[in-house]
């Protein structure tokens, strides 16, 4: 547990001075350094046996999705979403008939390989989105402690009040009680952000108890989801870079979740 506790103090001081007191691209160096993580973990779980050059084809096409707030700004406007999609997969098409043997597989992996761009692809562009809010950086840090705040309220209220099961067949330690402590310690972060964090004045109580509740809720869903994959391929961890926590990927799959909804509520209520 205190090797879990330090290894988040540490993260979480990482955050803070790249979103405060860093330009943009820094931001930007360090999510695509993430993705190259969680590209590479996902791969190692799903498809442990992936070549190298198919490691290769699936990275580069993350990449033309995740990036497209950037390429749409700064390059081509018309490169929305959308057109990501279809520029990423048109690659993951290709890699597979430029490699097609054996032929019996070829289905399978390229399904695998979607689902992964589908995971990564639709979730990672809105850390950029929620960057080039007004205060963005700060934006940013409220849906990161909002997040990471649910975790952790899960984890310690699930440790010595839990004693119903949350979703057994998926995460057998999570608790209904460790539920409870995520979704207070989230609303807390919320509230924290609307008096302190600057520009986020005009949230209101109602708008901090929805992104509190709603944001856990997500996060608590990516949590699951990463679970799923875990057991489905039978790993314990995404990988072993952060101690305590396992992969970049099991450190910010509730971010992944938690990031669009709280983007899109912003969004809704400006």
């Amino acid at each position: 547990m205190l090797t879990r506790i330090v290894s988040a103090l540490i993260l979480s001081a990482g955050i803070v001075a790249i979103l405060i007191f860093t330009p943009p691209w820094a931001l930007g160096l360090v999510v695509l350094l993430a993705l190259f993580l969680c590209a590479g973990e996902y791969q190692k779980m799903a498809r442990p046996d992936a070549s190298g050059f198919e490691r290769g084809a699936f990275l580069v096409a993350c990449l033309a999705v995740v990036c497209f707030p950037i390429i749409q700004r700064e390059l081509l406007p018309m490169y929305t979403h959308g057109v990501a999609f279809l520029v990423a997969f048109f690659l993951l098409a290709f890699a597979r008939l430029a490699r097609p043997l054996p032929i019996e597989q070829n289905l399978n992996k390229l399904g695998v390989d979607a689902a992964g761009l589908l995971y990564i692809g639709v979730t990672f562009p809105f850390v950029f989105l929620l960057r080039d809010r007004p205060d963005g950086g700060w934006t940013l840090m409220m849906v990161m402690a909002i997040t990471f705040l649910s975790d952790t309220g899960g984890y310690f209220a699930g440790r010595f009040l839990g004693k119903h099961k949350l979703y057994p067949a998926i995460s057998p330690k999570k608790t209904v009680e460790g539920l409870m402590g995520g979704l207070a310690l989230a609303v807390a972060a919320a509230f924290v952000a609307r008096h302190v964090f600057p520009g986020h004045g005009h949230l209101t109580p109602v708008d901090c108890i929805v992104l509190g509740v709603v944001g856990a809720l997500f996060a608590v869903t990516g949590d699951l989801v990463e679970s799923m994959i875990k057991r489905a391929t039978g790993v314990k961890d995404s990988g072993t870079l952060i101690p305590g926590h396992g992969g970049m990927l099991d450190r910010i799959d509730g971010l992944l979740f938690c990031g669009p909804f709280c983007w899109f509520y912003l969004e809704l209520i400006a």
